[in-house]
């Protein structure tokens, strides 16, 4: 992967559009010059630039793993450029980044340009992502973009790739390293996707619980899987069969259309009529076996009931009175219910208040009201027995529609179908006829007998293609019922044994994660403890400093070995010699990566004395990748280390920040390798 160029629009401290060439330099003697520094004072946008090279790939993943929509809102609003105008403050209503590099993907170079856009809406702020490959879209939507880039260039890199002071001071702390070494190796080796897996094996293990009881399931699915077996050789000895009349056919369908080429050489007008006939005949044939498939299709669902009128329509009626009875009942239940309440209500003295009626008077008014009333009732029945359907009123009108298209529709369709069928076979029946008649020309006869013999053998054949079709639909149909039968029988096995199986693959899933985990944690390990040591000794320029350096595949504490055979610790270096050992872990880890990265890196000078920094420009920078981006201050990187890094040095951007005007100014300085 190699950087190639960066545009910042309205973001942060950058007004307007500000290019930045990141391309490596090739100089005629075939030397690269890979080093772009940026450089500028507090304050001047460099840790924009450094923020807006990881936002362009991965969006709100530049932030961390676990940024919500809600905070990546929030810090977009905040990079979006500001100014005072009139004595007030100004937001832009837009801005965006665009970074572009190639990436050479199966020994083919791509060049892969990214677009961040934002536009300001109130106090959120809507994203528009977009990427080109050779400058053409690619062929996903565009919902899928951000995926796309993370499988091209995964965030677990992004370490390696970005790195600033305060991840250059966490790796040399004595009491970060470790942990941040964990984290950059998990993130690196894909372990912490791993790791996840693994908890959530844990956590289904503890909430499953097994059974026992499988046998009888297990005997029934065998039974099953056996006669599903013997269906399915029935069924491809047919097929054979059928393979071998399809060959049969093949020849001699070639053998009637070379008889016929013969016949039409000859000159017989016989030989001019018949490909017409046999296109008709052809698409009679198939007109007719079209209809037989529908009649079969009516005949699988409600023609049989259509051939009992007299039970369907008792059936249609016998449903009608139930539901009949059914609203009568209600309404006589309501009915008793009613006049229940207006029995009490009769008893209720309330009821009678300022009516002059004695009370056995009243007491016998309401009565006589009241078996009136019941008298009302009367019982519902349908023949001798009561509701003999229980059905819900949707069944009940479902099952009352079928019986209309039973009475109605179906026979239309059967009728219609039989005079169509009719037809076609009394077509059918002529064209045969027609085609079955000798020329009259006695040279054309012989040939005309021969087509006449062919055609009565591909007819037999075809009629015994028909009878084997049949009974391999008869065979499909068996198959296909023991198939259904077979699942039926195999999901309740599956249900019984789940409990068993399931715990027994994720404890399975859970030792080869481990094992896998370990293994790939201790070889890489392995790897990086011997470029550690390299390259530690590289940039520190003593004499066998390292000789080993250990790594704990548990808790990633680290332990180096002196020339002098004793154990070294982070607490043994000096501050500069910290900050080194950071640059050449750093360093080991993108060598552990395989992968040709660029890397950009934030004020890592901050930190160094005058030589550590020299070793840093002359050891450092010209061997830790083919393509450097390096941020700077103006007090850390002089005209000494500037010289120094010429060789590789392709060109230096100054950033120079206008408080009167609010945003920084750009300038390129003159190099050798611009």
């Amino acid at each position: 992967m190699e950087l190639l160029n960066l545009t910042v629009h309205n973001f942060g401290v950058f007004w307007g559009r500000h290019d930045f060439n990141l391309i490596p330099v090739l100089q005629p003697d075939g030397t690269r010059r890979h080093l772009t520094v940026v450089s500028g004072h507090n304050g001047a946008g460099k840790t924009t630039l450094f923020q807006a090279l990881a936002l362009a790939l991965h969006g709100p993943l530049a932030l961390g793993d676990r940024v919500s929509q809600w905070a990546y809102n929030d810090f977009l609003l905040s990079r979006l450029h500001r100014r005072g105008e009139a004595g007030t403050l100004t937001v832009s209503d837009e801005g965006g980044v665009t970074l572009s590099f190639q990436y050479v993907q199966s020994g083919r170079p791509l060049h892969i340009q990214v677009e961040r856009f934002w536009r300001r809406n109130g106090h959120n702020v809507r994203e528009t992502l977009d990427v080109l490959q050779d400058d053409q879209r690619l062929d996903i939507d565009s919902k899928d973009y951000q995926t796309w880039l993370n499988d091209l260039v995964p965030s677990g890199l992004a370490p390696l790739c970005f790195f600033d002071a305060e991840r250059l001071e966490a790796l040399a702390s004595p009491e970060q390293h470790d942990g941040l070494l964990g984290e950059t190796l998990r993130r690196l080796l894909g372990l912490d996707l791993v790791e996840r897996l693994q908890a959530d094996l844990a956590y289904y293990t503890r909430r499953r619980g097994g059974g026992g009881r499988a046998d009888r399931l297990r005997k029934e699915v065998l039974q099953h899987q056996a006669a599903l077996d013997n269906l399915h050789g029935q069924l491809t000895q047919f097929q054979a069969e059928a393979e071998t009349l399809a060959a049969e056919q093949a020849d001699l369908e070639a053998e009637l259309a070379r008889q016929e080429r013969r016949l039409a050489a000859e000159g017989g007008s016989y030989a001019a009529r018949r490909p017409i006939l046999q296109e008709r005949l052809v698409a009679v044939q198939e007109e007719i076996e079209t209809i037989a498939t529908q009649l079969r299709e009516l005949s699988a669902g409600l023609l049989p009931f259509a051939l009992a009128p007299e039970l369907c329509q008792a059936l249609s009626q016998r449903l009608g009175q139930e539901a009949d009875v059914r609203r009568r009942q209600a309404a006589d239940q309501l009915w008793q219910e009613r006049v229940a309440r207006l029995e009490t209500a009769l008893q209720d003295e309330e009821l009678w208040q300022d009516v002059e009626v004695l009370p056995y008077a009243r007491q016998t008014l309401a009565q006589r009201l009241v078996r009136m009333l019941r008298e009302q009732e009367t019982p519902y029945r349908v023949g001798e027995q009561l509701l003999l359907h229980h059905l819900a009123e949707p069944e009940q009108e479902r099952l009352q529609g079928w019986i209309a298209q039973a009475l109605h529709t179906v026979p239309q369709q059967v009728q219609a179908l039989g005079q169509r069928m009719h037809t076609l076979q009394s077509e059918r029946q002529d064209i045969e006829m027609d085609l079955s008649r000798a020329p009259d020309d006695e040279v054309l006869a012989p040939i005309h007998a021969e087509i006449i013999h062919l055609e009565a053998a591909l007819t037999d054949l075809q009629r015994q293609q028909r009878a084997l079709s049949e009974q391999m639909g008869a065979l499909q149909f068996q198959r296909d019922e023991q198939a259904r039968q077979l699942q039926r029988a195999a999901e309740q096995l599956a249900v019984a044994q789940a409990s068993e199986r399931q715990l027994a693959l994720a404890e399975r899933s859970k030792l080869v994660l481990r094992a896998y985990q370990d293994a790939l944690t201790r070889q890489r390990l392995g790897v990086l403890e011997e470029r550690l040591a390299a390259a530690f000794n590289a940039v520190c320029r003593k004499e066998h400093l390292l000789t080993a350096a250990r790594i704990n595949p548990d808790d990633f504490c680290v332990q180096l070995q002196g020339a002098d055979g004793h154990v070294l610790g982070l607490d043994d270096f000096s501050a500069g010699e910290r900050q080194l050992y950071a640059m050449a872990l750093l360093w080991a880890l993108r060598q552990v990566s395989g992968r040709q990265l660029p890397l950009v890196m934030d004020t890592p000078l901050a930190r160094l004395d005058e030589v550590h920094r020299w070793r840093l420009m002359h050891d450092y920078m010209p061997v830790v990748s083919d393509q450097v981006l390096l941020f700077a201050t103006d007090a850390e990187l002089n005209a000494g280390l500037l010289a120094q890094a010429e060789p590789y040095l392709a060109r230096v951007y100054c950033l120079d920040y206008d408080p009167q005007q609010e945003q920084t100014m750009v300038t390129k300085e003159p190099t050798h390798g611009a």
